[in-house]
């Protein structure tokens, strides 16, 4: 089913925050029946890419890495933002997946699995989903200074019990998770 269009009226829209990663506005809204919602923030991003790699031998590779958000360590796939510089998100999902892992992968081995919205009540933030088939080991990992990852090899069996029993708990990467099981045809669908 395709989205519908519906558009509120944009009274006013004021930038309070452009730095480097994150711009935020604010609008004052009058919606269709009239009522005026002075106060509506809208972040706004380059948008994120998120990687699914998985061995020759079949193991996914995921991240033991801490949130400050959320003041916790999460299980994730290696994912992260569109530098300025970056036209494709391939060219995104290939750099974080270095940067992070240290594993690469071909370019007719990265797979564009699913393109995503994050927020869109409050958030300009879209997000590529791919699949790096028969990545390997071909360097370090070159992660920021903020940054403390450490690299897992999981198998299917293992990564879907991940997600059952709430360790591998952030909504997009479980998404993610379940469209590339289907998509390798390790996860039965029902129709």
């Amino acid at each position: 089913m395709a989205a519908k269009e519906h558009s509120w009226k944009i009274i006013s829209s004021e930038r309070i925050l452009d730095a480097t990663h994150l711009k935020v506005r604010r609008e004052q809204i009058e919606l269709p029946d009239g009522t005026i919602i002075p106060d509506y923030y809208i972040t706004e991003n380059r948008g994120w890419v998120g990687i699914v790699p998985i061995t020759e031998d079949g193991h996914f590779i995921i991240n033991r890495q801490y949130k400050h958000g959320i003041g916790l360590e999460v299980l994730e796939f290696p994912a992260g933002g569109i530098d300025d510089n970056e036209e494709d998100p391939v060219q995104t999902a290939h750099r974080e997946l270095m940067e992070e892992t240290g594993y690469s992968t071909t370019s007719d081995k990265m797979e564009l699995l699913s393109h995503m919205l994050a927020n869109p009540s409050g958030a300009v933030t879209e997000i590529w989903w791919y699949i790096a088939h028969h990545v390997r080991k071909t360097g370090n990992q070159k992660i920021d200074p903020a940054e403390v990852i450490e690299n897992f090899l999981v198998t299917p069996a293992e990564l879907l019990a991940l997600i059952h029993n709430g360790e591998f708990s952030v909504q997009g990467q479980i998404a993610a998770a379940y469209l590339a099981l289907e998509r390798l045809k390790l996860l039965k669908v029902m129709v």
